[in-house]
C-alpha cells in the first residue's frame, strides 16, 4: 500500500495542474465510509474538525476535534493510512482555571513549522518557539471567554488569555503563514487579534481590538494575518476588516461589507474561510458563496442539493455546520443541518458537485466536515460524538491507480 501510494504521489508531482486536479476529483468521487471514531468526551456533538493547514508537511497530517470539555488531536497518516490519537486535553475546573465547554479550536503556527521563523521574519516575538522535540500548538476557546494555548508535545496548557468577557469565544482562526497570529470573536461583539507568543512574559498579548458592531458567529483571516472576515448571526452579513501589522494598529477599523446577495437575512453565517485571496462563506440554510478579496468581485454561488432530504417547505433552523477546503482552496467538503448525514464535496472553481458521501446506517446532522489535501480522505463529525472518515478502499476500488491514470 505504501509503495503504491509513493508511486502515485511521484506521478502527481510530475503531472501538470489539470492532471493533478483531475486525479483528486476522481479520488473524492471514489471515497466510501471506512473508519468510525467514537470520541469519549461524552458530549452530544463533536463540533469542529480542524486540520493544521498551510504549515508544510511537518504537521499537516494532524487534525483536531472538540466536543464538550475535550479537545483531541489525531494523526491522519499514522503508520501509513491509519488514524490515531496523538493528544487529548480535558478542560477541567481547577484552582487555576474555570474550565467549561470548549466552543472553538484552531491551530497556531509556531517557530517549529518553518526554519525561517527562527529568524523572526514574521514580525512577532520569538518566545515560545523552537521546542527541543518539535511542537504543534493548539488554541481552544471556552464558554467563559478564555483562550487556552496547548502544547501538543507536552499535552498541557502553556498560556491562558482572558479573551472575551461575559460570554463564550464564538470562533477563532490563525494566520497560516505568520507565527503566533490568531484572531477571535466572542459574544461581546469584539474581534481580537493575538500574538500568542508576545507580551513581556511570552505568554501572549492582544495587539488589536475591533468592535464588529454585531455578534459574529465565525471568523477567518488570511495567511499573513493582515485581513480578517467575520460572518454574523443576524442579517446574513459578511464583513472584512483591516488588521494591525505588528504592534501598530491601523488608523481605521471600519469594516467593509462583502456583497452576498444570495444569503438570507434570517439565517446566520455559520462558517467563513480564507484560502489565498478567496473568501468562502456558508449560511445556516446551506447557501455557499465565494468572493475574490483582492479583485473585489463575487466568484461562485450555490446551494447544497438537500431539498430531497428535508423538503423544500420545511423550516431550517438547525445547528451550525462548519465546512473546510483543501489548502489550495480548490475543493470543499461540507454537510448541513438536515439529518440526512450526507457530506458534499465540491470543486469550488466551478461549483461542480463531485461527490455525495453517504452515511452508513446511522444518520444525523453533519456538524463539521474537512477534506484532506491528498484527496484520499474526508472527515466529518456527527452526533453523538462520532467522527467518520471516508477513504478509498483498495479491494473495492474498481478504478485503475492514479499512477496509471496519469501516464
Amino acid at each position: 500500500m505504501r509503495k503504491k501510494r509513493a508511486a502515485e504521489e511521484a506521478s502527481l508531482v510530475r503531472a501538470d495542474d489539470d492532471e493533478r486536479d483531475g486525479a483528486r476529483k476522481r479520488s473524492f468521487a471514489a471515497l466510501e465510509l471506512k473508519t468510525v471514531i467514537r470520541e469519549n468526551h461524552g458530549a452530544a456533538t463533536t463540533t469542529h474538525v480542524e486540520f493544521a493547514r498551510g504549515r508544510g508537511t511537518r504537521v499537516s497530517n494532524l487534525y483536531a476535534t472538540c466536543g464538550g470539555r475535550t479537545a483531541t488531536v489525531y494523526d491522519d497518516e499514522h503508520f501509513g493510512d491509519h488514524t490515531a490519537v496523538v493528544a487529548q486535553y480535558v478542560h477541567e475546573t481547577t484552582e487555576h482555571q474555570r474550565g467549561g465547554e470548549i466552543t472553538a479550536v484552531c491551530w497556531v503556527r509556531s517557530g517549529d513549522d518553518a526554519e525561517e521563523e527562527k529568524e523572526n521574519v514574521a514580525g512577532g516575538a520569538t518566545r515560545g518557539r523552537g521546542h527541543e522535540f518539535g511542537d504543534a500548538i493548539l488554541a481552544v476557546g471556552d464558554e467563559n471567554g478564555v483562550i487556552s494555548v496547548i502544547s501538543v508535545t507536552e499535552n498541557r496548557v502553556v498560556a491562558r488569555l482572558p479573551a472575551h468577557v461575559g460570554g463564550p469565544v464564538r470562533d477563532m482562526c490563525c494566520a497560516s503563514e505568520r507565527a503566533g497570529r490568531v484572531v477571535s470573536v466572542g459574544e461581546d461583539g469584539l474581534l481580537k487579534v493575538w500574538d500568542i507568543f508576545g507580551g513581556e512574559d511570552g505568554e501572549g498579548e492582544c495587539v488589536q481590538t475591533i468592535n464588529v458592531e454585531a455578534v459574529a458567529s465565525s471568523v477567518a483571516c488570511d495567511a499573513d494575518g493582515k485581513t480578517a472576515v467575520t460572518g454574523h448571526v443576524q442579517g446574513g452579513a459578511v464583513r472584512k476588516w483591516k488588521l494591525a501589522d505588528g504592534a501598530k494598529a491601523p488608523k481605521t477599523t471600519k469594516g467593509e461589507t462583502i456583497p452576498t446577495p444570495t444569503f438570507k437575512a434570517k439565517h446566520p453565517v455559520d462558517c467563513v474561510r480564507i484560502y489565498g485571496n478567496v473568501l468562502y462563506a456558508k449560511t445556516r440554510d446551506a447557501r455557499i458563496e465565494t468572493f475574490d478579496l483582492a479583485a473585489g468581485k463575487r466568484l461562485r454561488q450555490w446551494t447544497l442539493p438537500n431539498e430531497r432530504y428535508r423538503g423544500a417547505n420545511v423550516s431550517y433552523p438547525g445547528p451550525a455546520c462548519r465546512f473546510d477546503c483543501t489548502s489550495d482552496g480548490k475543493f470543499l467538503a461540507c454537510g448541513d443541518s438536515c439529518t440526512s448525514g450526507v457530506v458534499y464535496v465540491y470543486d469550488t472553481r466551478t461549483a461542480e458537485l463531485i461527490a455525495e458521501l453517504q452515511p452508513l446506517r446511522v444518520t444525523g446532522v453533519v456538524h463539521a466536515a474537512a477534506p484532506v489535501d491528498h484527496a484520499r480522505h474526508v472527515l466529518a463529525s456527527y452526533g453523538p460524538a462520532v467522527v467518520w472518515r471516508y477513504e478509498i478502499i483498495p479491494d473495492a476500488d474498481p478504478r485503475p491507480s492514479l499512477e496509471v491514470l496519469l501516464k
